[in-house]
């Protein structure tokens, strides 16, 4: 057996969702695995993106958040939900990343500002 297939058989066996996420999220950004395994991992994180999301702040992986996002899976609400979770974590590098991110894909509206 592989590593790739050991991570993935104790992903599939375990029963602690702390345990599933961590390992989900660690085989599906690992470059090598196989296309079908990164599938199952990918069903599984899209169904917890907020978990996922929250996980990923939590470990300082401004990597893996660029990866979510270029793959389209951060949206309006998940972008609020990353600058929230960074302010509580105290994660300023990631709350400056997200508060851009906003900026450049949706700006910022009701309020003027100018003098």
């Amino acid at each position: 057996m592989t590593s790739e297939e050991i991570l993935f058989q104790k992903f599939e066996n375990s029963s602690q969702e702390a345990v599933r996420l961590n390992l989900a999220i660690s085989g599906y950004f690992q470059e090598n695995t196989h296309d079908v395994i990164r599938e199952k991992y990918e069903a599984y994180l899209r169904r917890r993106i907020r978990p996922t999301l929250e996980a990923l702040i939590a470990a300082d992986d401004l990597t893996n958040l660029q990866k979510l996002e270029n793959s389209g899976w951060l949206s309006a609400a998940l972008i609020e939900t990353g600058l929230e979770t960074a302010i509580r974590l105290k994660k300023t590098e990631l709350f400056v990343w997200f508060l851009n991110l906003k900026a450049e894909k949706y700006g910022f509206s009701g309020r003027n500002f100018s003098l």
